[in-house]
């Protein structure tokens, strides 16, 4: 997982998330039953147990569910690891307090420490669902761990809830098993480009990408969709995580005419960008991912030479009275000592939403069926902090729609606003 949250995440909760979310999940049993049919990713919705029997279930007894994930608790990344298991048990605590789901507490076997190295993460992927039998997988923390468990997670089809980390593949193809919640690399650069084409007119559009996933999935998503957008990729070019200089891309694409572009890469490179673009006087505007809306160290970082910035966020930016961030920071306070939560336990926070939702509509009667087809009946879905998920058969992607936020000048200074007030959708 990058740094969307300390970008995003860490300025809302501050300001606090939209309000009017659902109210604590409820203890009754509700929702699905086991004579719901599986309908697994592009399959059509009318399949029954004839055609898809159901499988036989583990970690479900009469009392208990089990789950359990992996996240770095020791290395360089712990700290982020331990925050995401701190807002998972924390949420999952307290719906155990009001009773469980269904009159089922949620038995969190154990979250792995795989220290964000992915041969690890799979032995624990294979360790949870072989020895410890869970039902479910969550939290999963991380592209290298999640990438190596991928063909596993798919061979096994154990449901695996938000996997944290932008890659495609945690919707692309959609796997029937598989529930992302963040946005992928090639959904957002689809919106982003969107944003120029339709919302600011521009139609000869660069894209500046970074040698890695989230670059090239960044500039996949652009070329198979500027076509039905009526506009044109006048220029692309690559660049190394780390790179200092930007003179001769943005010299091309100021000679390409590119009146918007795309920058699919990490906050130093953006920072880079956006400076030569400064320095050469280029007009084009500029427009970047979620992982670079970071309302402190981009102005900080990049001063005058971010203005006109925009940057894509699926977190809106609101009343710092919002009755759910109270909720949050009293529940997670409460089963941490007192401690207040970073971003990360953000994070983890809304992964055991997400379970529970899936757990609480299933039913009593808990199939993989019923679980998966819960999920599948969410749309524009929001929890305490979860926000805005939708799910359907063939549908993974969780948010398909974005808050913009932009650099400007405002009484003297360099700050990051949101500029719309719903969120902002693929056609």
């Amino acid at each position: 997982m990058r740094r969307w949250f300390s970008a995003l995440l860490a300025c809302t909760l501050s300001l606090a998330l939209i309000a009017g979310c659902s109210a604590p999940p409820q203890t009754e049993s509700q929702g699905q039953t086991s004579g719901q049919t599986e309908q697994s990713s592009g399959q059509s919705a009318g399949q029954t147990e004839a055609t898809q029997p159901k499988r036989e279930i583990q970690g479900v007894t009469d009392t208990t569910v089990k789950v359990g994930g992996f996240a770095a608790q020791s290395g360089p990344v712990a700290p982020i690891g331990i925050s995401v298991r701190k807002g998972f048990e924390a949420y999952i605590k307290y719906v155990n307090d009001q009773g469980g789901v269904n009159g089922r507490k949620i038995d969190i076997v154990q979250i792995v420490d795989d220290q964000f190295d992915g041969a690890k993460a799979l032995t624990a992927a294979k360790q949870l669902v072989e020895s410890d039998k869970v039902f479910a997988l969550a939290p999963i923390l991380g592209t290298a761990g999640y990438m190596a468990s991928y063909d596993y997670f798919v061979e096994k089809k154990i449901p695996v809830i938000y996997p944290m980390t932008g890659v495609e593949q945690t919707a692309h193809p959609p796997q029937e098993n598989i529930f992302a919640v963040q946005p992928n690399n090639y959904d957002e650069a689809k919106i982003l480009t969107q944003y120029l084409v339709d919302e600011l007119g521009l139609k000869k559009i660069a894209v500046l990408w970074q040698n890695s996933d989230m670059g090239e999935q960044g500039l996949k998503g652009v070329k198979d969709y500027i076509g039905e957008l009526g506009a044109e990729l006048v220029y692309d070019a690559p660049h190394d995580a780390g790179s200092v200089d930007f003179t001769t891309p943005v010299l091309n694409l100021k000679q390409k005419g590119a009146e918007g572009v795309v920058i699919m890469t990490t906050l130093s490179e953006t920072i880079g960008i956006v400076k030569e673009m400064y320095k050469q006087g280029v007009t084009a505007v500029p427009i970047t991912s979620y992982v670079n809306a970071d309302p402190v160290n981009v102005p900080a970082l990049a001063g005058e030479a971010a203005v006109g910035l925009y940057a894509g966020g699926w977190v809106p930016v609101a009343d710092p009275n919002d009755p759910n961030i109270k909720l949050f920071w009293e529940i997670y306070g409460k089963y941490n000592n007192g401690e207040t939560p970073d971003a990360y336990g953000t994070a983890g926070f809304i992964a055991a939403e997400l379970l529970v939702k899936g757990l609480q509509d299933a039913g009593r009667d808990l199939t993989y069926e019923s679980f998966i087809q819960a999920l599948e009946g969410l749309e524009d879905w929001s929890g305490i902090m979860a926000k805005n998920l939708t799910y359907g058969p063939g549908e993974r992607a969780g948010v398909k729609a974005f808050y913009l936020n932009k650099v400007i000048e405002q009484d003297g200074s360099i700050v990051m606003i949101q500029v719309n007030q719903e969120p902002y959708k693929l056609r």
